[in-house]
């Protein structure tokens, strides 16, 4: 475990952090030892700038920022009590598992993305969205490869609709479409923009045995 002390209260865990990656980072062979070193100077150069934005930073969520975007969940994970006691915690999950993942798009692994959910102040969380305005309503989520475990499912049924048109096309790839019906004690977060009427479900109701499949709504 790496340990770097930001202040006599605070200490950041880098526990697998890599602070500089491809194609900042030479993975050949070096022709002569003098290159080697001048490439290990280098790097060691951009970590003590990165560290040094970091320990210049205002809150652990800015710390975070200040890393490589592929350092950003490994950093949170070593840092979770950092982040709660900043109030930072909910916005980082939240602004990291919405940079790819969509009710028909997971990324990462779905294990990694429970338990940083299951960390978080359930209120807190679910206040930073919008009242979810149905006591209780079916919610759809699509998978390329047939696998229903996600945290996200969406209440639009025209989007639905669209992958459920575009699916039936199989040179387009295909997929299947999954529905569950639940209540509002069933999520934990609701987003409504211009794009997305999306929840984030609880686990245990994500898991649930009564996913079914749908062809048509």
């Amino acid at each position: 475990m790496v340990i770097y002390e930001k202040n006599s209260n605070i200490q950041w865990d880098f526990k697998n952090i890599q602070f500089v990656h491809a194609p900042e980072i030479f993975t050949g062979t070096f022709q002569n030892a003098k290159m080697e070193a001048r490439n290990k100077a280098m790097l060691e150069k951009k970590k003590s700038e990165i560290l040094h934005r970091i320990e210049h930073s205002d809150n652990s969520y800015e710390a975070m920022l200040t890393l490589h975007k592929n350092d950003h969940i490994q950093f949170l994970l070593n840092n979770i009590d950092i982040f709660k006691n900043d109030g930072c915690y909910e916005r980082a999950v939240l602004m990291l598992y919405y940079l790819k993942n969509t009710s028909f798009v997971i990324f990462g692994k779905y294990s990694t993305w429970k338990l940083l959910f299951q960390q978080c102040d359930p209120q807190r969380l679910y206040d930073m969205g919008k009242p979810f305005p149905h006591q209780t309503i079916t919610t759809y989520r699509g998978s390329a490869t047939g696998n229903p475990k996600g945290l996200s499912w969406t209440i639009n049924t025209k989007e639905v609709e669209w992958f459920l048109d575009r699916w039936q096309d199989k040179n387009l790839g295909g997929g299947t479409i999954f529905a569950l019906d639940i209540a509002r004690e069933d999520i934990m977060y609701y987003r409504e923009d211009e794009q997305r009427q999306e929840i984030i479900l609880l686990p245990e109701i994500a898991e649930s045995k009564n996913i079914r499949t749908v062809n048509f709504l």
